[in-house]
């Protein structure tokens, strides 16, 4: 008892320490409010390791976060310590939830809590990635964040989310590897851990971070350190969320994805690299960059006819959906049952989007005008449904590039059951990805929507322009070009599976 009473009167003193040297480094004037609140922040985070070495009752080790609670909701009210406040006009109770979630961590990790044992060093993963991870993303975001970004009228910075993931791995590593022993198992966990609890201080508004980072980093830490059928799982899947959304971010900035469409493309990117691995990622991001690089091939001659087309430039959620909806589905289908098959029909996915936009960016460049499918006779360029000879020729090469790209995904990664036929994978994926483009093209001359616009004096794929309806003339309303895609795609895989 005295020993624990002894522990709770240091550990508080601690804190008084901690509060005395920011208030000092206040009063110095040469650093602002936010970085001795961040100072506050980090050195009071520190107040677990304190706590877990002198306090062994629960019942004791609760009273300080107790009174800091009481304290800290008052000094918010009266602004009292300026140096860990940001003023009284702020609705921010970060401060107050930090000590709330220390209370939360106890009652989960102390001898007697609710996980049933002795597991103080996971509190102390999800107080110090806390007190780091938030404490350095805010200092960071602050004096180098230029990327700004908002969530629910918080404003942060892409800097500042990297900070908080690097911080979060370096702590929880050091942490399990301090009690556990380093291994890669680790490394993985603290990876796993950190890009969870950036996502969760980027999404968490109102201060509400300093309640929920630290609880479901402990949390999460207990989870897969268990050995959780779904830890490998997981961890592909926040591998995949990292690379996607740097890939997703940096085709934001250059206006080729819109924001739904980025955050769409990151969707899929973290749920193909968690079922298909890097296969899945190669096929999907290499039709990306293929297709993108195309949209801005001799963008200025193109620019008469992509008035015609529904959409055009920057491609919308529904556009990465529509390209890439059915290579997902198959990933996720390999990833259920473990056939190589499935992997294959994901390339033959990919290769048909890629052969249509290939068949669409460079055939409108073609000199002569292009032939109805429906007609079989000239029309003018960007017309549903017509096709020219470059554009038939630039859609084999796509799927082509596809095909390799595939096969040598499957015999690099040595996919598949002996006997494989790689060159027959090859042949499949190219043939599939063709077929996809011709059935986009026969879809698009006879389902597809297409309207009249007075305004544009000819016929389009969109439905108003400039705000006045357009007149459907032939195909039906709700079959879009994005269906159109989807449709097509899935209709090749489907073929070109009973080859299998």
């Amino acid at each position: 008892m005295f020993g624990d009473v002894t522990g709770v009167i240091i550990s508080m003193v601690f804190v008084v320490l901690v509060l005395v040297v920011s208030e000092g480094i206040r009063k110095m004037g040469r650093f602002s409010t936010e970085f001795t609140r961040k100072f506050v922040h980090i050195g009071v985070s520190h107040w677990w390791i304190v706590a877990m070495l002198l306090i062994k009752d629960i019942r004791y080790a609760i009273i300080p976060p107790v009174i800091f609670v009481i304290l800290n909701y008052y000094s918010y009210k009266k602004d009292l310590i300026k140096s860990m406040e940001r003023g009284k006009d702020s609705s921010d109770l970060g401060t107050v939830y930090f000590p709330i979630s220390l209370i939360v961590l106890i009652y989960l990790t102390w001898n007697g809590g609710l996980l049933g044992q002795d597991l103080k060093y996971l509190g102390a993963v999800g107080a110090l990635t806390m007190g780091y991870g938030d404490g350095f993303a805010a200092i960071i975001g602050e004096n180098y964040g230029k990327r700004k970004y908002k969530v629910f009228g918080n404003t942060k910075s892409l800097e500042g989310s990297i900070a908080m993931f690097s911080f979060s791995f370096l702590v929880t590593t050091i942490i399990l590897g301090n009690f556990l022993g380093l291994d890669a198992d680790i490394f993985r966990i603290g990876f796993t851990a950190a890009v969870l609890a950036a996502l969760t201080e980027a999404l968490t508004p109102y201060g509400f971070d300093n309640l929920t980072v630290p609880v479901l980093s402990t949390l999460v830490t207990h989870y897969l350190l268990r050995g959780s059928p779904l830890f490998l799982f997981i961890y592909m899947a926040c591998i995949g969320f990292v690379i996607s959304f740097f890939i997703a971010y940096t085709a934001y900035q250059k206006q080729s994805l819109t924001l739904d469409g980025s955050i769409g493309a990151t969707f899929m990117g973290t749920v193909m690299y968690a079922t298909s691995g890097i296969f899945g990622s190669i096929m999907m991001v290499l039709f990306f960059l293929s297709s993108s690089v195309l949209s801005h091939f001799n963008k200025s001659k193109k620019k008469k006819v992509a008035r015609q087309f529904d959409k055009t430039g920057r491609r919308d959620i529904l556009q990465v959906f529509a390209n890439g909806g059915v290579g997902l589905i198959h990933s996720i289908l390999y990833y259920m049952t473990n056939n190589p098959s499935y992997l294959v029909f994901l390339g033959i996915s990919f290769a048909a989007a890629n052969a249509d936009t290939w068949a669409t960016e460079l055939g409108i460049l073609n000199k002569k005008d292009p032939l109805s499918l429906r007609t079989f006779k000239r029309v003018e360029k960007g017309t549903s449904g017509a096709v020219s000879l470059f554009g038939t020729l630039s859609a084999l090469i796509g799927s082509m590039l596809i095909g390799i790209f595939a096969t040598m995904g499957l015999s690099f990664l040595n996919i598949g059951e002996p006997g494989f036929e790689y060159l027959r994978a090859f042949q499949m994926v190219t043939l599939g990805g063709f077929i996809g483009s011709m059935i986009d093209s026969i879809l698009g001359a006879t389902v597809q929507g297409v309207y009249y616009s007075e305004e544009m004096d000819g016929e389009t794929e969109k439905k108003e322009y400039n705000g006045k309806p357009n007149l459907l003339v032939r195909g039906l309303s709700f079959v879009n070009n994005d269906l159109v895609n989807f449709l097509s795609i899935g209709i090749a895989s489907i073929i070109l599976a009973s080859f299998v």
